[in-house]
């Protein structure tokens, strides 16, 4: 039975970056075709579990179809198994890592397939492609932003939002998030909700979680509705929901006078942490 759910084993995954390094060194040799069914190097996980290996374009149609096939083994061998993900990123090769027209492929840093590699489990989790694709799914199915990006790809909203566990935990941030930096028209992230460079009034990157740990002194967050979480932002992250492209005079934002923040606006029912 080849197409049916495995893991690798230590050897398999140390053959399988073995392999990306070749490719990543400029190597012309592709992927070996057998690496992922190779009895020596995988073990069956579920034979009852039959993949095929769709063309995932985005984030979300990768996180619907292995979500619930691979909910059994994550359970047997926990959610950070090196192994299922390693070897979940080399069957699913062709859409994880796409050929150009020319037959090259651009291999990304091997922590973004090798599960684990080169970082603790907490980075792993938020860098590793499937991974992200599929937690984030099953945290909000709903999301655009996070779920409407290329699957073999990691754009900053992306690890931004994943790899900050206050922020996840939150249940209707994804929803505020769609809310404040998605653009419906375009269909696309508005421009400068993420950028390294710069420190923008209400931007996702750097007001957004400084942001929620000031509100997180005095205010539990994580059953508020995003009205509710909108109300306590503020109008510096208002101006991103009222513009289909941020704020349209971007300067970058004061720093913290203080540290607590003010009094909610009115309406707002944010209960007090305990």
């Amino acid at each position: 039975m080849k197409d049916v759910l495995r893991r690798f084993n230590d050897a398999g995954v140390a053959e399988f970056t073995r392999q990306l390094e070749r490719m990543r060194a400029g190597g012309a040799v592709p992927l070996d075709a057998t690496l992922a069914t190779d009895p020596r190097l995988t073990e069956i996980v579920a034979p009852n579990v039959r993949l095929e290996k769709p063309a995932f374009r985005t984030k979300r149609e990768a996180g619907v179809y292995l979500s619930d096939r691979i909910r059994d083994a994550r359970a047997k061998f926990g959610d950070n198994d090196q192994g299922l993900w390693t070897w979940l990123a080399a069957w699913h090769w062709d859409a994880i890592c796409p050929a150009a027209t020319t037959g090259s492929r651009r291999v990304l840093n091997l922590y973004h397939y090798v599960y684990g590699v080169g970082f603790s489990v907490a980075l792993s989790q938020s860098r590793h492609l499937i991974a992200v694709a599929v937690r984030l799914y099953e945290l909000a199915p709903a999301s655009k932003l996070m779920l409407e990006t290329p699957f073999h790809t990691m754009p900053k909203v992306v690890s931004e939002i994943s790899g900050r566990l206050a922020l996840t935990r939150i249940k209707a941030l994804p929803y505020l998030l769609d809310t404040l930096y998605w653009d419906p028209k375009t269909r696309r992230q508005k421009p400068g909700a993420v950028d390294p460079r710069t420190v923008r009034e209400g931007d996702l990157m750097h007001r957004l979680p400084a942001r929620v740990k000031q509100l997180e002194m005095t205010y539990d967050l994580v059953d508020l509705t995003a009205d509710q979480l909108l109300n306590l932002l503020g109008d510096e992250f208002r101006q991103w929901a009222d513009s289909s492209s941020g704020p349209r005079r971007p300067v970058a934002a004061k720093r913290e006078s203080k540290f607590l923040p003010p009094p909610p606006p009115p309406g707002v029912a944010g209960r007090p942490a305990p």
